[in-house]
């Protein structure tokens, strides 16, 4: 082996050198005598297949809304989902999403500005606050100052949600110092062709004051990605309080958070 051999052309052309010699790249490695068959054995080194990460769910359209456009590398998803991971904001930081680090599952926050507020825009009842999110992006949160007629509403199109999840619902709000008549707060989620559902939570007992805490609402099953195609389903979330009709003050809402509820 390795010698050179010489064909002979048989019109007279060139002599033409053929290596028979097999190229090193191309040699299998041969390990030492295996001693239990006491036969030589072949390991052959194969290159695992790049399997490129399935992106999450319905994301090239939860994008369309975003403030700032992502630098957005398919062949670097570690990087891309290291974004999400820490969340984007939506329609002129009116609405954040990102993804849940444990299933990939998206999650929506519905900020303040983003929800409907009876009497939200009379300075005489609502102030609108700055507040620094952990990205250090500012956004308003909704302060009461003084009101009745307590009804905020929050409306949300499931389709940007992960199929076949438990999902829970939740109101983040801070109760303030000088809270009073938060006593009777009802909080109802409605879902298309199902009975809602409502709790009554007395806030006035939050031991916690001046800190963000978060009040459970309800819980919902998203449907299929086939049945998505025949229907698709909005949610409702309500914080209120509209039969009392007592003054009501020092509750800050900063919003509402859409996530899967973990087991």
């Amino acid at each position: 082996m390795g010698a050179k051999q010489s064909i002979k052309n048989p019109k007279n052309r060139e002599r033409t050198s053929v290596k028979t010699e097999e190229p090193s790249k191309l040699r299998p490695e041969r390990s030492k005598t295996d001693v239990n068959n006491n036969a030589e054995t072949t390991n052959i080194r194969v290159q695992p297949l790049y399997i490129r990460p399935q992106l999450p769910y319905y994301l090239n359209e939860i994008l369309k809304e975003v403030d700032s456009p992502l630098e957005i590398d398919i062949l670097s998803t570690e990087r891309l989902y290291e974004q999400l991971y820490n969340g984007v904001h939506l329609k002129q930081n009116k609405k954040k999403y990102w993804i849940d680090r444990t299933n990939n599952a998206n999650c929506f926050m519905l900020y303040a500005k983003d929800l409907s507020i009876t009497w939200g825009e009379d300075n005489r009842y609502w102030d609108w606050v700055d507040i620094k999110e952990t990205s250090d992006e500012k956004i308003l949160a909704a302060e009461l100052k003084t009101v009745c007629w307590l009804e905020v509403c929050g409306r949300f199109d499931t389709e940007a949600l992960t199929p076949e999840k438990l999902y829970e619902v939740v109101f983040v709000v801070k109760i303030k110092e000088n809270a009073d008549g938060l006593e009777s707060i009802t909080l109802r989620l409605i879902i298309p062709n199902k009975s809602s559902n409502d709790v009554t939570v007395n806030l006035m007992n939050v031991a916690e004051r001046e800190k963000w805490i978060e009040v459970p609402v309800g819980e919902f099953f998203t449907i299929s990605e086939i049945k998505r195609k025949k229907k698709r389903e909005e949610i409702e979330i309500f914080l209120y309080e509209t039969e009392k009709l007592n003054c009501k003050q020092g509750l800050v809402i900063k919003g509402i958070v859409i996530r899967p509820k973990v087991s």
